[in-house]
C-alpha cells in the first residue's frame, strides 16, 4: 500500500512538469520496470489499451521515451536527470537570480541609512505588467544605445516591445542584445526585429541599460523589476560586465542561421561536462570494459545527436559552436599541417578546462579509424586588467591527424564572424 501511495504521489508531481496523467503512469512505469512491451505497459500502468500507443508516442515526442520499432513494439524511459534536468536547472537560476535581486536591493537599502559620506539612491520596484510598460517606455525614449543580458524570460519581454525597437534602430539607436544559451531555438528569437545586435552567450540574470545611464533589473521568477533612474557604482559594474559578456558571446543572425546546430551544441556540452567524466571513471575502473565510447555515443544521441548518421563536417562545426559559446574558444583546421586548433579563453569569468573535449574528439577519429595525438599544448596572453585577479589566457591544443580529414580548407561556422 506504501508504494501505491508514492507512486501516485509521483503521478501528480510529474503533471507538475507537464504531463498528462497517462503519460505520468507509463513514464513511471517504465522508469521503475525497465524496457517493456506496449501491452505490458498497459497492464503496470493500468491504461486503456486503446490510449498506450498514442500516450507513447507523446513521451517520444517530448523526449522522455524511445520506441523501438519492432514487433512488439518496445519502449523504454529517458533517464530522469537528462529528461527533467534543465526544468530544474532553470528553476535554480530563477532562485538564484531573486536571491541576487534581493541581496543587491539590500546594498542600497543599507547605503541609504548611512547617516553621513553617504549619497543617497533611490530606485522603484516595480509589478510584471508595470515592467513592460517601463522597458516599452524606456526602448522608445532612448538617445544612445540598448544593451541587455538575457535570459528566456528576458527574451519573451523584450519581444513583446518588438514597435519600440524598431523604432528606436530608425532613429539610429545602437541596439546589442546577449541572450542565454537556453534560449537557442526560442520562437521569440524569430520575432525580434532586423538590426537588432544579437550575441548568444553565459547569461544568469535579465538586465536592461538604456543610454549608459539607467537600468532596469528583471526578477524571472515572478516578473517584477528594480528600475535605477540613474546609473551608480553597481550599474557600471553591470555596464561592465555586460561588455565582458558581448565581447565573449558568439554572434547570431536568426534569420540565416540554423537554429538546430546552436541547439545541438549547447546539448552536447552538458554531454560532454556531465556525462563524459563518468564514463571516463566508470573505463578506470573497469578497464576491460572497451564500449566507453560506445556508450558515451548513446548519451549523446539521446542529446538528439546522432554520431553514427552525421558528417565530419557538422560533428566539427558543432564543437566549434560549443567551444564558441560555453569556453570563449574555436575549433579551425589546419589543412596544410592537417591539425586541429582548439582554443579555449581562461580568465576571472571562465575557468573551464577544455581537455574533455579534446578527448571527445581524439576517441572519435579513432573510431572513425583515424589515429591522431596532442603534437602541442601552449598558453598566451591576450588581456591585461589591472582590476582582474588574473590576466585573460588563451589554451591552446593541437591535435595531429594520421589521415586528412578534408580535401579542400572550410571554415567550420557560418554564424561566427570573428573568433572571440
Amino acid at each position: 500500500m506504501h508504494a501505491i501511495h508514492n507512486n501516485s504521489e509521483l503521478v501528480v508531481s510529474l503533471e507538475e512538469f507537464g504531463l498528462s496523467k497517462y503519460e505520468a503512469k507509463a513514464y513511471l512505469t517504465m522508469v521503475g520496470k525497465g524496457s517493456l512491451a506496449a501491452s505490458e505497459i498497459a497492464y503496470y500502468s493500468n491504461l486503456p489499451r486503446t490510449k498506450v500507443y498514442p500516450t507513447l508516442k507523446k513521451l517520444e515526442k517530448k523526449r522522455l521515451g524511445v520506441i523501438c520499432q519492432q514487433k512488439p513494439l518496445i519502449c523504454s524511459a529517458v533517464s530522469p536527470q537528462e529528461s527533467f534536468g534543465e526544468i530544474v536547472e532553470l528553476h535554480e537560476r530563477r532562485l538564484k537570480n531573486m536571491k541576487k535581486i534581493v541581496d543587491m536591493l539590500q546594498r542600497i537599502n543599507d547605503e541609504g541609512q548611512r547617516p553621513s559620506g553617504s549619497e543617497e539612491k533611490r530606485y522603484f520596484v516595480l509589478d510584471p505588467k508595470s515592467t513592460l510598460e517601463k522597458v516599452e517606455n524606456f526602448i522608445t525614449n532612448s538617445r544612445a544605445s540598448i544593451n541587455a543580458i538575457l535570459d528566456i524570460w528576458g527574451l519573451r519581454l523584450i519581444s513583446q516591445c518588438k514597435q519600440s525597437l524598431i523604432k528606436a534602430i530608425n532613429n539610429g539607436i545602437n541596439v546589442k542584445l546577449l541572450v542565454a544559451n537556453p534560449c537557442i531555438g526560442n520562437e521569440n528569437l524569430l520575432s525580434l526585429p532586423e538590426g537588432v545586435g544579437l550575441k548568444i552567450g553565459k547569461a544568469a540574470s535579465n538586465i536592461i541599460i538604456i543610454d549608459s545611464n539607467k537600468m532596469i533589473s528583471i526578477d524571472s521568477s515572478n516578473g517584477k523589476a528594480a528600475v535605477f533612474t540613474s546609473i551608480d557604482i553597481f550599474g557600471l559594474g553591470q555596464l561592465r560586465n555586460f561588455e565582458e559578456k558581448w565581447n565573449n558571446g558568439l554572434e547570431i543572425h536568426p534569420n540565416d542561421m540554423s537554429p538546430e546546430m546552436l541547439l545541438k551544441a549547447s546539448r552536447l556540452i552538458k554531454v560532454i561536462e556531465n556525462t563524459l567524466p563518468l564514463h571516463l571513471l566508470e573505463h578506470i575502473v573497469n578497464p576491460t570494459n572497451r564500449d566507453t565510447w560506445g556508450t558515451l555515443i548513446k548519451s549523446v544521441k539521446t542529446s538528439g545527436i546522432d554520431m553514427a548518421s552525421t558528417d565530419l563536417k557538422t560533428v566539427l562545426e558543432i564543437v566549434d559552436f560549443a567551444l564558441r559559446m560555453g569556453y570563449s574558444g574555436s575549433l579551425k583546421y589546419d589543412k596544410s599541417n592537417n591539425t586541429i586548433i582548439i582554443r579555449s579563453k581562461n580568465d576571472n569569468n571562465n575557468n573551464k578546462r577544455i581537455l574533455p573535449w579534446i578527448i571527445f574528439l581524439t576517441s572519435y577519429f579513432k573510431h572513425m579509424g583515424n589515429e591522431s595525438r596532442i603534437m602541442q599544448n601552449s598558453k598566451e596572453i591576450v588581456s591585461v586588467d589591472d582590476d582582474d585577479d588574473a590576466d585573460a589566457v588563451n589554451e591552446i591544443i593541437h591535435i595531429k591527424l594520421l589521415k586528412p580529414i578534408f580535401n579542400h580548407y572550410s571554415q567550420f561556422s557560418k554564424v561566427a564572424k570573428t573568433s572571440p
